[in-house]
């Protein structure tokens, strides 16, 4: 018998949040906590660290140089914590209140810059510059504080630009979080449910009408071929942005080149997928609302 192509990890039953930590791996946030999933092709997820296992974790992000640098921030409905030993221990930073944290992207430059951005539901957008040490809203012309999605250019050394989706627009920084601007966009595409960047393309995944994508950060934007309209359950990419890879509520489909193509999984696809992420190779990794961590080997 052909070995399936989808298959599901062991692990938590709730998957909201899924980002690469390097040789480590990828880490997992779930209604149990944190959890690490190897690189190697394991059939099972590992629990970070028993002292978050109670909490439900809703953002989760490492340093780009993970683990030579072992730092860990993650997100839940009452604030941040940090870690600076793989997840042996944790502290809560310093921040303006209590945030529900929706997403965490960190600057590529992490490691050096210390910068990295909390998307929240009720607080606008939180900006560390000390690796997490401390955080404080940088909300200026920031028109809609529920923000459920967010992206961090991979020229941010050079362009400081950062993408937020929020429950009624698309807003960018070009300055490092300071300050926002509203962008252009299709009425109907709020709110988004993700958005990201993939060699140099800026797409947008709308929970009511398809992608968009644009060329220049986000001045105007167009439709392709393919999921021209309909809901995206979730958006993402690989680590290096290489591969695009998108859910809807019936299918996974994975680009290698910026949306230009795109390419069907194979198989049952997995119901109720809220967080997703690629791998070079185009696998993929797809966590869902109650039915656990799946992988897709290409």
């Amino acid at each position: 018998m052909a070995k399936q192509k989808w298959q599901r990890i062991h692990g938590p039953s709730s998957i909201f949040s899924i980002a690469p930590a390097g040789a480590a791996g990828w880490l997992i946030g779930s209604e149990q906590g944190v959890w690490r999933l190897d690189e190697s092709g394991a059939e099972s997820c590992f629990i970070v660290s028993e002292s978050l296992r109670p909490a439900a974790i809703t953002a989760v992000a490492a340093s780009p140089n993970f683990p030579d640098q072992p730092y860990l921030i993650v997100g839940a409905a009452d604030g941040l914590a940090r870690s600076t030993d793989r997840g042996e221990t944790w502290f809560t930073p310093a921040m303006p209140q209590r945030s529900h944290v929706s997403q965490i992207a960190l600057s590529p430059h992490f490691a050096e810059d210390g910068i990295g951005f909390a998307a929240t539901l009720t607080d606008g957008v939180l900006v560390t510059t000390n690796h997490g040490q401390s955080w404080h809203a940088w909300n200026f012309g920031l028109l809609d504080l529920e923000v459920l999605t967010l992206a961090v250019s991979d020229r941010f050394a050079e362009d400081e630009t950062v993408i937020a989706g929020a429950g009624t627009g698309v807003f960018r920084s070009t300055n490092g979080g300071r300050a926002w601007r509203e962008l252009a966009i299709d009425e109907n595409a709020a709110p988004l449910s993700g958005v990201c960047f993939s060699q140099g393309v800026l797409v947008a995944g709308s929970e009511n009408a398809g992608l968009f994508y644009s060329d220049d950060f986000g001045d105007t934007w167009q439709k392709r071929s393919a999921f021209r309209s309909g809901q995206i359950s979730a958006l993402g990419t690989s680590p290096d942005g290489s591969v695009l890879v998108v859910a809807t509520p019936t299918v996974v489909a994975v680009s290698k080149d910026a949306g230009a193509h795109w390419t069907r999984t194979e198989g049952k696809t997995p119901t109720g997928i809220v967080s997703i992420t690629a791998l070079s190779d185009g696998s993929v990794l797809a966590g869902t609302q109650e039915e656990g961590l799946w992988k897709y080997e290409a």
